[in-house]
C-alpha cells in the first residue's frame, strides 16, 4: 500500500490506512452520503454530506472529512485533522471552493485542528475564497510529552507526580511478579474484550462497540502494512490482568487511544498512572513523543501534570447560504444586549 498521508501533516488520523478503514465499515451507512472529491476512490479525497438538527430544532446539511465522526455518526475520535488532501486533490484553494460550492450544504465542519500548523489558515482563506464566513465551534487542549530525554523529564515532575506514575512500581511489586503481555494484531478481538471489561466497570458502557473494533481491527493491519504499528498491552501480576493499554505508533510519535485497568485493586496505587509511566518511558527511550491529545480524566485533568506541551485544538464551522446569514444576526443581537 502506498504511503499517502495527507501533506504536511503527521497525524495518524489523516492516514489512507485510517480512512479507508472508516470508509469500509461506515461508508454505506444509510445515514451519510459518501462523495468521492477526486473521482479516484482514495479515500483521503473523500467527503461526506450528513444530516444534522442545529439545536436539535433546525435541520442543516453538514459537510464532514472521511474518517471522521459527526453528528448521528459516533465513531471513534479522530484528532489533528486538516484540509492538506483535499487542497493538493484540487490543485489549490480557490479550485477546492469551486468544487465544494458543487455540493448541497450548509455548513462544512472541520474537527480538531492543530493550531500549530498552518491547517487554521487554510480553512480561514478557504471561506475567504468561497464568500463564506467561520465560525470557531470549539477550542481544547491537547497533550503531550515530547523532545526530552526520559531521566530529564523524571526530574522535570513534581515529587507527588513522579511517586504516581514512576515510583509506586516498587509497591506494586510487593503484591506479586509483575509481567507485561502483548497482543499481535490477530488477537485484537481478545485485547478489546478485556479493554472494554474495564471500561464497563470504570464507566458503565463498553469502550468500542462491535462496529468500533472491527475498524480498528481493518486500521491496525492497514497501519502496520505501511510502518505503523499498534501497541496492546496487558500488566498481569500473578497471573491476572490488572491494566491495559492501546497504543498507537506512527512516524515519530506514540499516541495513547485507550487505557482500562482494575479499580480500587490495590490500596494507594493508581494502575492506570503505573501503565502510563511505563508507556511513556518506553516511548521517550525509543526517541518518540507520547501523545495524550485531548480530553480529560475521570475525577481530574491528569495529563496536565504529566505533559510538557499542551496546544489548542480548534473546531471550525464552514458556514454559508442561511446559516452563515443566521450567524451574522445571531452575533449583531448579541452586540445589542
Amino acid at each position: 500500500m502506498k504511503n499517502t498521508e495527507s501533506p504536511g501533516c503527521q497525524s495518524v488520523f489523516r492516514t489512507e490506512a485510517w480512512v479507508q478503514a472508516w470508509i469500509d465499515t461506515w461508508g454505506k451507512d444509510p445515514r451519510i452520503q459518501l462523495i468521492d472529491l477526486g473521482g479516484r476512490k482514495h479515500p483521503l479525497e473523500q467527503v461526506y454530506l450528513i444530516k444534522h438538527r442545529l439545536k436539535k430544532l433546525l435541520p442543516v446539511n453538514t459537510l464532514c472529512l472521511a474518517g471522521v465522526g459527526f453528528g448521528a455518526m459516533s465513531t471513534p475520535r479522530a484528532e489533528y485533522n486538516d484540509l492538506g488532501s483535499l487542497i493538493t486533490m484540487a490543485g489549490g484553494i480557490e479550485p477546492l471552493q469551486q468544487e465544494l460550492r458543487k455540493l448541497k450544504w450548509q455548513q462544512f465542519i472541520i474537527t480538531d485542528i492543530d493550531t500549530t500548523t498552518t491547517a487554521c489558515e487554510e480553512v480561514e482563506q478557504l471561506a475567504v475564497a468561497g464568500g463564506w464566513r467561520t465560525h470557531i465551534e470549539k477550542n481544547e487542549f491537547a497533550y503531550a510529552i515530547c523532545d526530552i530525554d526520559f531521566q530529564k523529564y523524571l526530574a522535570s515532575l513534581g515529587s507527588n507526580t513522579r511517586l504516581t506514575y514512576f515510583n509506586r512500581r516498587s509497591r506494586l511489586a510487593q503484591h506479586g511478579e509483575i509481567s507485561f503481555r502483548e497482543y499481535q494484531p490477530n488477537q485484537a478481538g481478545e485485547f478489546f474484550k478485556q479493554l472494554n471489561t474495564f471500561h464497563l466497570q470504570r464507566w458503565g458502557n463498553p469502550c468500542y462497540s462491535p462496529e468500533s473494533q472491527s475498524f480498528m481491527q481493518n486500521f491496525i493491519e492497514r497501519l502496520t502494512s505501511i510502518g505503523g504499528k499498534a501497541i496492546m498491552q496487558a500488566i498481569v501480576v500473578n497471573g491476572e490482568i490488572i491494566s491495559v493499554l492501546f497504543d498507537i505508533c506512527w512516524k515519530q510519535t506514540r499516541y495513547n487511544f485507550q487505557s482500562g485497568y482494575a479499580e480500587s485493586r490495590f490500596p494507594k496505587i493508581s494502575l492506570g498512572a503505573i501503565h502510563f509511566g511505563y508507556a511513556i518511558q518506553a516511548s521517550l527511550e525509543d526517541g518518540l513523543s507520547y501523545d495524550f491529545m485531548a480530553g480529560r480524566g475521570k475525577q481530574a485533568n491528569y495529563k496536565e501534570s504529566i505533559a510538557n506541551r499542551k496546544i489548542t485544538i480548534k473546531t471550525f464551522l464552514i458556514e454559508r447560504n442561511m446559516l452563515k446569514s443566521l450567524r451574522r444576526l445571531s452575533v449583531g443581537i448579541s452586540e445589542l444586549m
